[in-house]
């Protein structure tokens, strides 16, 4: 039984019926009932995407997509309408995100993007704030990536990007990896490795420590994380929409949810400090003594000095050969 104050009371259950979202909306977005009496949100499509998208695969829900009389649609089943009232919030939250979108295929990938992000948090993501420290982390990887950005393009960029799945290295490039490390600028000069193979060698790439200094600022200096991360999304909608979705897993992954208010903190950031991670650089990595794991320590960046290499010198290996 479908209580009467939820958006699919009054549709008819044995068959699939629907009712437009929003009459002014840009998409055709539709509360639907299926055959089972289960409720649904559709997006009624001209075509299906050519490769079909990853979709994320929740226990109480059955995404797919599926061709109708009318045309094919993307739909989100509930199976269990005890989470009829959170499965309403899903639904909202998802529509608005695709109702941003000035095409069909934007709105899409968008749609997709937002309920990925539900899949992270309902799977145990995230739900909370990001820490200072953990909001300065992030804005340093954005920081490289942004860089990473324009000398690769999107795609190839968001690919690279392999901090937000806990991987080893911040960046995984074809010929290069780089790991990245914000610091206060007034701290003292050293910066955290977290793990022994944060700093370790990988065969047949070069290893850059990229280092940069975020500080906390008052109102009206400084940006915040939520301002960053609209810059690099509205530049992606532009230059490349297809990557939003990847965009979207990675800020997911990242523990970053726009929702979140993060306007307590402004942070200013400084252009990066290559350095060359080779041989003879100062550093615990693996493999470390049988028996010893998870060794962190402090790397003083005077330290670091000798194998400092200037910006755009490290950039032009970093792109000398593009991913196709």
């Amino acid at each position: 039984m479908i209580p009467n104050d939820t958006p699919w009371s009054g549709l008819e259950a044995g068959k699939v019926d629907t009712r437009r979202v929003d009459a002014k909306g840009k998409w055709n977005f539709f509360w639907a009932v299926m055959p089972r009496a289960d409720v649904a949100l559709a997006l009624q499509l001209t075509e299906l995407p050519k490769p079909f998208p990853d979709l994320p695969k929740l226990k109480s829900l059955e995404i797919k997509f599926q061709t109708l009389p009318g045309g094919p649609i993307l739909y989100i089943r509930l199976k269990d309408n005890a989470q009829l009232e959170l499965f309403e919030t899903l639904c909202r939250d998802v529509v608005a995100a695709g109702e941003q979108a000035e095409t069909e295929p934007e709105a899409l990938g968008r749609a997709i993007g937002r309920t990925f992000r539900w899949h992270y948090l309902l799977r145990g993501g995230k739900a909370e704030v990001l820490s200072d420290e953990a909001q300065k982390g992030l804005i340093g990887e954005l920081e490289i990536l942004k860089r990473v950005i324009t000398g690769l393009g999107p795609k190839a960029a968001l690919t690279a990007w392999s901090g937000p799945s806990g991987a080893p290295k911040d960046f995984e490039l074809k010929s290069d990896c780089i790991e990245v490390k914000a610091r206060r600028g007034a701290s003292q000069p050293y910066v955290k490795i977290s793990n022994e193979h944060q700093l370790a060698d990988v065969a047949d790439r070069r290893l850059w420590l990229a280092v940069l200094a975020v500080d906390k600022v008052q109102r009206p200096h400084g940006k915040t994380l939520t301002d960053l991360v609209a810059e690099i999304t509205s530049f992606l909608e532009v230059s490349e929409p297809s990557s939003i979705l990847d965009w979207d897993l990675h800020l997911a992954d990242a523990g970053f949810d726009p929702l979140h208010d993060y306007a307590s903190s402004r942070w200013i950031v400084s252009a990066p400090d290559f350095h060359a991670v080779k041989s003879d650089f100062p550093r615990l990595a693996a493999p470390v003594p049988l028996g010893v794991s998870n060794v962190t320590y402090a790397l003083s960046l005077a330290a670091c000095a000798p194998f400092m290499t200037e910006t755009k010198a490290v950039e032009a290996k970093l792109f000398e050969n593009p991913h196709p």
